[in-house]
């Protein structure tokens, strides 16, 4: 991927969490990156272009955060996983709040939103389902369940994180016990 466009990119998260999906415009994203509306269009047909590219990067770095963590043990799984994820929901908040706003009214949104985090919820529930198998887990609900339970506090947390960004080591915490205890994992 270019730099340009990754640049086009981060300009393009400031614009639409200040304006709003409805509100953002061609020229609105090429004076926040500094460039000419031609060159916008260079990189992405259209709006809903930009907006799709920038949530398909947010969703892929959910992905990859799950790939980035120490597997020594399941406890530790669950911690950096779940510190990186609500690192990156609070980092993410605004552009995840537009989505969610957005889906409301546009089908294609919603399902661009859904997919986002079914991708990392499968991804969850797999790992608890291994974790059983091997007799390391005994969740309280199905995994299924469990993954998107987690995605919900996440969630939560990520906006109590935004309002009062010195509690996010203390909502990490929180996340992380409550997953542990509902997923039946020894913090050890």
């Amino acid at each position: 991927m270019s730099s340009r466009r990754d640049g086009l990119l981060d300009s393009a998260e400031d614009v639409f969490c200040r304006l709003g999906y409805a509100r953002t415009t061609i020229a609105a994203l090429a004076d926040a990156a500094g460039v000419t509306r031609p060159t916008v269009y260079a990189y992405f047909p259209s709006k809903d272009d930009v907006f799709r590219a920038l949530a398909d990067r947010v969703r892929d770095e959910f992905l990859l955060l799950q790939e980035r963590v120490d597997t020594s043990s399941p406890a530790r799984t669950v911690r950096e996983a779940l510190d990186a994820f609500l690192a990156a929901y609070t980092r993410h908040y605004g552009v995840l709040t537009v989505i969610a706003h957005q889906a409301l009214a546009d089908p294609a949104m919603r399902s661009l939103r859904d997919d986002m985090f079914a991708r990392v919820e499968r991804r969850n529930a797999r790992f608890l389902e291994r974790l059983v198998a091997a007799g390391r887990a005994s969740p309280a609900i199905p995994p299924a369940d469990l993954a998107r339970a987690v995605t919900g506090l996440t969630a939560r947390s990520a906006e109590r994180a935004v309002d009062s960004p010195g509690e996010l080591p203390v909502l990490a915490d929180q996340l992380v016990t409550c997953y542990l205890r509902l997923a039946g994992i020894a913090e050890g």
